[in-house]
């Protein structure tokens, strides 16, 4: 869940390798900037100072989305669907942190310490049930390569607690975040070492998916689950199976846990890239991302520089039963909101997460 096949380069490129350190006193959460400071366009409306909102998670039968932050010191935010606001969930602007730090050094033993929100980039989400509240896990760039942990206490206005952190194999950079409910964590890696990603745009096998299990010493990767840009990725609700977005082969392919050597089915997109990919209520999978064949990008992206021209954006969803693509929504290209990664619809809306904007968008879902 990190990025449509621009956002690991993005990410890699931007990324400034500090020390983390640790953490300080929560203070209220404070809004990033109102609603009306950004005007409607292109059939979305807006919320800005909100930088790189790559993904988005949605606190179940709330009003409340959760979003990362791509670029550096963006922290997680909080996002109101219902007033259209967004306030700093997990950050450090200025002197003022928003957040908590207790390290359950237990379950983290491979955890360096607290994450330094100051310099994170938080990218992928993923969120699921944990006693009252809820855990989320993150990718995350910035200091170090790891999936980030916090506690979500949905007892009032959500709040966010860092509580571990378990590291990435030296080398490799997480894309995006899935676990299941034992707390065991998947992570893709969208290009390993010595692929590029011109071989990811050409259809070959470039990422894999990596494993955690509550415990281990460390990732490993899972033989069987390589794919051209291996992206988002997503859970069954009964854990027995998993999900991966192939950006570069604009797919979605089924993989069991007891045996994920060997792909179960494939979802076939044709108009655009999926990115990040999350589970509805329902069942059903929803995924957004790019225009593939964007005129004014002069067509089909085949580098790295045509994947940075802005394109319009498209949102599906698919069947994990039977893998059928519905399309749901798309729009234009427009330079403010570009790099669609993420779709979720809350209350009759669809909101929208781009890792090239620094505003989130929402529109109504019709």
């Amino acid at each position: 869940m990190r990025m449509t096949l621009l956002t690991a380069t993005l990410a890699l490129t931007s990324l400034t390798l500090l020390q983390a350190q640790g953490g300080t006193p929560s203070a209220p959460p404070k809004p990033a900037q109102p609603a009306e400071a950004c005007t409607p366009a292109a059939g979305l409306n807006f919320i800005c100072g909100v930088q790189a909102p790559e993904d988005l998670a949605l606190i179940p039968n709330t009003r409340w989305l959760i979003t990362s932050g791509m670029a550096p010191g963006s922290g997680l935010h909080l996002v109101d669907t219902q007033r259209k606001t967004a306030q700093d969930l997990f950050s450090v602007k200025g002197a003022v942190t928003t957040g908590k730090v207790q390290a359950d050094r237990t379950a983290f033993s491979s955890c360096p310490g607290p994450v330094d929100a100051a310099k994170a980039q938080f990218h992928g989400l993923s969120l699921r049930p944990r006693g009252a509240g809820y855990r989320l896990y993150v990718t995350h760039h910035g200091g170090r390569e790891s999936v980030e942990v916090f506690d979500i206490d949905v007892t009032g206005v959500p709040a966010a607690t860092w509580v571990g952190c378990v590291p990435m194999p030296a080398g490799l950079e997480a894309n995006s975040v899935g676990a299941f409910t034992d707390g065991t964590i998947l992570a893709t890696v969208l290009t390993l070492p010595g692929k590029t990603f011109e071989q990811q745009l050409a259809g070959e096998n470039t990422g894999v998916v990596l494993m955690w299990t509550p415990g281990a010493p460390a990732f490993r990767q899972l033989p069987g689950t390589e794919l051209p840009g291996n992206n988002g990725i997503e859970t069954s609700a009964d854990d027995r199976e998993f999900y991966v977005v192939s950006s570069g082969a604009k797919r979605i392919v089924a993989f069991a846990r007891a045996n994920p050597g060997t792909p179960l089915r494939t979802a076939q997109l044709a108009a655009f890239a999926p990115d990040n990919v999350h589970r509805l209520p329902d069942g059903r999978l929803i995924a957004a991302g790019m225009i593939d064949d964007e005129p004014s990008c002069g067509g089909k992206p085949k580098n790295f520089a045509m994947v940075q021209c802005a394109r319009g954006w498209l949102a599906a969803t698919v069947d994990p039963a039977t893998m059928k693509v519905t399309q749901l929504a798309g729009g234009p290209r427009f330079e403010a909101f570009s790099g669609t990664a993420t779709a979720i619809p809350v209350a009759g809306e669809l909101w929208l997460g781009a890792f090239r904007a620094d505003r989130l968008a929402w529109r109504a879902l019709r």
